[in-house]
């Protein structure tokens, strides 16, 4: 299930920045092929990141798993800056993975209301994408490079936010590395908070599995 679950919350996500992007007018992810749903786009070009790793991380229990979509905010039709396209293409996966977080709430809800044996791997499905897509859309918005998060801070912080940005810029490798081993105990906390706890259980018990 992990794995399934992770697949889909990349693939939903990445899908989101090439579409905003598209829908700005660059046009570089629709030339490059990642104008798609198809989940084998990232595994060619990221079969580390977005295949091996989360075959890794769901035998072990976790989350893990990255690819990138490429875009070109400079393509972006007169009208819309740079800086703001960059801040709508970057904010556009997070967002996306809020909305299928959502929605995976409605469903194992609705399923499990059915109590139908048929059911219950599509339920455990639904915890997965759940817990999946709320550690990616958190994970994401940190404000450290290279994820979602810096592109957004980067595009909207007033000038007088400089010597942070250039603090960020200067150590952006270390403090990536912090925020990459140490993700899990500072969002795990913030799932536990937002997430139902009959959810965490699901997803608990069908990634032990």
């Amino acid at each position: 299930m992990g794995f399934m679950a992770i697949t889909i919350s990349l693939t939903v996500h990445e899908y989101a920045h090439a579409w905003t992007a598209d829908r700005l007018g660059d046009d570089t992810p629709r030339r490059a092929g990642h104008l798609s749903l198809n989940p084998a786009i990232h595994w060619k070009t990221h079969p580390f990141g977005a295949l091996i790793a989360p075959i890794l991380g769901a035998m072990n229990g976790m989350l893990f798993g990255w690819a990138t979509t490429p875009v070109n905010p400079a393509r972006a039709r007169r009208g819309i800056n740079i800086r703001t396209a960059d801040f709508l293409i970057s904010g556009a996966g997070a967002f996306s993975n809020i909305l299928l977080a959502g929605v995976a709430v409605g469903t194992y809800y609705g399923l499990g209301a059915l109590g139908a044996e048929w059911a219950v791997p599509l339920v455990q499905l639904s915890a997965a994408l759940v817990v999946s897509n709320i550690f990616l859309a958190l994970f994401n918005v940190l404000p450290i490079p290279p994820l979602d998060g810096a592109h957004m801070l980067f595009a909207k912080a007033p000038r007088s936010w400089a010597p942070v940005l250039t603090f960020i810029e200067q150590y952006s490798f270390l403090l990536f590395l912090v925020i990459f081993f140490s993700a899990g105990r500072l969002i795990w906390p913030v799932i536990t908070l937002v997430v139902p706890d009959e959810i965490i259980w699901a997803y608990i018990s069908g990634t032990a599995k």
